[in-house]
């Protein structure tokens, strides 16, 4: 997992990244994001496109754990108070609750104690790899309505 700030980054510390990363944050960065409406955006056919979602957050208890094995995720923070985001690096103990890897990919797991939050204001992002859990769209205190861009890369495309 990558945390970071794209309204600080961009063009900083970023370019320490694959450069498919720093290209995907740059996608990112030049999007009119707040004048998105809610779908799919290719930016490179199904190796590279940007889900734009409006939802409200919930409380962790109705949210699971999910991992994916074909793509990396870039959850961006548009707009909204906040977003927190459950972290844990996966591990051979982690119980699955569903399996969706095969038609789908992801994968539903069940808690786990090793799991951190990650709190995203506005501009931030959080880059999950396939080895990472993560628990979107999580409330921190109460729900509220948030704006967010997750773009999906196939993980292949970083392999040297």
């Amino acid at each position: 997992m990558i945390h970071g700030d794209l309204t600080t980054t961009i063009g900083q510390e970023n370019t320490v990244l694959h450069p498919v990363l720093q290209r995907a944050l740059h996608h990112l960065y030049k999007m009119d994001l707040a004048g998105a409406a809610p779908g799919k955006y290719e930016l490179d056919g199904e190796d590279m496109f940007v889900l734009i979602q409006q939802f409200d957050t919930a409380p962790k208890s109705a949210k699971k754990l999910e991992a994916h094995l074909q793509y990396i995720d870039i959850q961006y923070l548009i707009s909204g108070e906040e977003e927190q985001i459950g972290y844990a690096r996966l591990a051979d103990w982690h119980v699955i609750a569903q399996d969706e890897l095969a038609s789908s990919d992801y994968a539903l797991y069940e808690d786990t104690e090793d799991e951190i939050d990650l709190l995203l204001k506005p501009g931030m992002y959080a880059i999950f790899f396939p080895a990472d859990l993560h628990r979107p769209g999580v409330c921190k205190l109460q729900p509220t309505s948030i704006k967010k861009a997750v773009v999906k890369i196939k993980a292949a495309l970083l392999q040297y």
